[in-house]
């Protein structure tokens, strides 16, 4: 009976590069890493993706995405230990319709939402906590060496011999990378962001409203949330105000600063004088904050590249998206 030793057993463990550590890159990293040797780049100095959390101390804000749905069972099934852990929980805020001139209504939510605490990071650190992660790592550019995968960051080689790379950056990300490498790959061309601008407000002293998120109509702003309202928050207030995505679209290459401006006057007059009262004042724009046209699959795979592609965009938007699409891609790449 040949018993093979520990280092062999890792010599013959197919070598995986995943560029991206969103909720997609993560959760196929975690899939694979028991059958391969897997290495994670993020360009970012964190993981998480749109799951982002900015910390300007003392003042915490989730200022990507603000919640996430579980509709399908494998997913709930994945989120069920870190419910267990209260690393996820549910967030079941005081949320309204909110329109300049008109009577503001309180609206329903017909299912779960959740978030993950005491931080939206907090998830994705969890899914990083075992794997081999290169923080501040751009890849701009892969090509083949002796049929495997070379990874390059300004021209520096940052990673080598891969036999399988997978993509989980925003479809146009990828297609830049791929331009540069002289990479052909169909599915790509139609995939369309919406991009969307991030005020976040810090409180020392008290700041009362009478919702903690609101939904806004006929505005520059789609979106307020008190998220210092979330379980686990710390006690300073905070407010996040997302920026409708179209209005970002027209937006996108104005100053940050000019847009900060705009968009707090757009506060001030929907919800009152009593936010200008803030001790912290910033705005993160987010590029690819939407994604208005999907691949319309769960995944790519190409076997004769040696490619892989996951995200929330190439079946939707949504946090489950990202996580199918990257699950689904590991269930197949484990039957090589």
């Amino acid at each position: 009976m040949l018993v093979l030793n520990y280092l062999e057993i890792i010599l013959l463990k197919k070598r995986i590069a995943v560029i991206g550590s969103g909720v997609s890159g993560l959760t196929l990293a975690n899939e694979l890493s028991n059958f391969w040797d897997v290495t994670v780049f993020e360009k970012s100095s964190g993981v998480g993706g749109r799951m982002a959390t900015r910390t300007m101390h003392p003042f915490e804000f989730d200022h990507g995405a603000q919640f996430f749905t579980a509709r399908t069972e494998v997913f709930k099934k994945f989120l069920a230990p870190f419910i267990d852990q209260e690393i996820v929980t549910t967030w079941s805020p005081k949320i309204i319709s909110l329109e300049k001139g008109k009577k503001s209504f309180k609206r329903l939510w017909f299912e779960p939402h959740f978030i993950a605490q005491p931080k939206m990071t907090n998830l994705a650190k969890s899914l990083s906590k075992s794997l081999n992660i290169h923080l501040n790592t751009k890849i701009d550019k892969v090509c083949k060496k002796n049929s495997r995968w070379s990874l390059l960051d300004n021209d520096e080689v940052v990673g080598e011999g891969f036999d399988w790379i997978v993509f989980s950056a925003p479809a146009p990300q990828i297609r830049e990378i791929f331009n540069f490498s002289s990479i052909n790959f169909e599915g790509l061309e139609d995939v369309n962001y919406l991009p969307c601008f991030s005020l976040m407000l810090g409180f020392k002293s008290d700041i009362t409203l009478n919702f903690n998120a609101a939904l806004v109509k006929d505005s520059p702003i789609n979106w307020i949330s008190m998220n210092s309202s979330k379980p686990g928050r710390e006690r300073f207030k905070t407010l996040v105000i997302h920026s409708h995505n179209n209005w970002a679209h027209k937006n996108l290459k104005m100053e940050l600063s000019q847009v900060q401006d705009m968009l707090f006057t757009e506060l001030k007059s929907l919800i009152g004088s009593s936010c200008s009262n803030f001790d912290h004042i910033d705005t993160h724009s987010w590029r690819y904050a939407k994604n208005v046209v999907s691949a319309g699959r769960e995944f790519f795979k190409d076997d004769t590249l040696k490619i892989g592609l996951c995200g929330d965009w190439c079946r939707g938007d949504r946090i489950e998206d990202a996580f199918l699409s990257g699950k689904g891609l590991a269930m197949e790449l484990m039957k090589i």
